[in-house]
């Protein structure tokens, strides 16, 4: 737990870790937002708060289960859309 509490960005990681950092995350009442990375992470992308996928390059299930999807995959826009809350 301590060293989730440290992390910011978790990538290139397996399934498994990807699930137990979110799980640890809202724990500790964080709010967890994920990125597709394929099928695999389909357990992760559902415990998330939020989940974001690519339109281009993003697998259908991610899509599908996404609150957002950058249609460019250009996640530049991904901090724009935090700064603007709840305008969008």
């Amino acid at each position: 737990m301590e060293k989730v509490e440290a992390k910011c960005v978790m990538s290139r990681s397996p399934p498994f870790d990807k699930l137990l950092m979110v799980q640890c995350l809202k724990q500790q009442g964080h709010v967890v937002a994920v990125t597709d990375d394929g099928t695999y992470d389909a357990a992760s992308l559902k415990e998330a708060d939020m989940v974001l996928s690519t339109g281009i390059q993003g697998t259908e299930v991610a899509r599908e289960s996404s609150d957002i999807v950058i249609m460019d995959d250009n996640f530049v826009l991904v901090d724009m859309l935090f700064r603007w809350r709840r305008c969008v």
